[in-house]
């Protein structure tokens, strides 16, 4: 599905990323951390972050089965944090974050962890979402989820990222295994954490990708809606 190839010179790799996936420890998705690690590496996928909602257990397995020797793929631990106002993905942190508070607080708690924060689908209106970012200290803007219809959104989103001189993403916000990677991001790194940060922080990103298909959307909200009716009955 991709191609990868090494720059001797800079002894960097063509990193391919795709730093926005949910798993089954996300409310609204059923994906198993080791079908998801296991389809990623299948693909060509190089990173990946699972970033579920306002829970960081799924990047916590996902980096124990990979230390166990399972999987050869850069796991960069993160969350999709709920704020007052959108949400907010924070990359590269150990520890889960409040729920419901401003984005500038959840911002400030990731600056104290060195971790990355990352605009996810701005502008899109469902799930709520921050809209423009010039007054927030974001890292890089999602400009293209592959969770789209139109896709108007993500334009929006690439416009303000290019108007705030802010590095893009690509990411695919898969609720299903067979969604991981639909949409990623190019980028020469080292295969490591803080190189790919430090390589996205330089703004030489590249985004590719696809819609995800309408029947899968449908799909997902409709086990979404499923799972919450189940849970207030029990």
């Amino acid at each position: 599905m991709f191609e990868i190839f090494f720059t001797t010179y800079y002894i960097n790799t063509l990193m391919i990323l795709d730093l926005h996936i949910h798993s089954c420890y996300s409310g609204d998705c059923s994906s198993p951390v080791d079908a998801i690690l296991s389809y990623a590496c299948n693909i060509g996928l190089n990173a990946i972050a699972i970033c579920d909602h306002d829970t960081i257990e799924g990047s916590l397995e996902a980096q124990r089965l990979v230390e166990e020797g399972g999987f050869d793929i850069v796991v960069i631990p993160g969350i999709e944090v709920t704020t007052k106002r959108g949400h907010l993905l924070v990359l590269g942190t150990q520890e889960a974050f409040p729920k419901n508070r401003s984005p500038e607080e959840i911002i400030r708690m990731a600056r104290a962890q060195d971790c990355m924060v990352v605009a996810p689908h701005p502008f899109k209106g469902y799930p709520r979402s921050l809209g423009d970012v010039a007054d927030l200290d974001v890292d890089a803007v999602e400009v293209l989820n592959s969770r789209y219809i139109l896709g108007w959104f993500n334009k929006k989103a690439e416009k303000m990222a290019q108007k705030l001189d802010l590095p893009m993403l690509g990411n695919s916000d898969a609720h299903f295994v067979e969604m991981v990677g639909r949409a990623y991001t190019k980028v020469d790194s080292k295969p490591s954490v803080d190189a790919i940060f430090k390589a996205i922080a330089s703004g030489k990103t590249s985004v590719h990708g696809t819609r995800t298909p309408i029947n899968i959307q449908i799909r997902q909200a409709c086990g979404s809606l499923k799972r919450r009716y189940m849970s207030k009955i029990k």
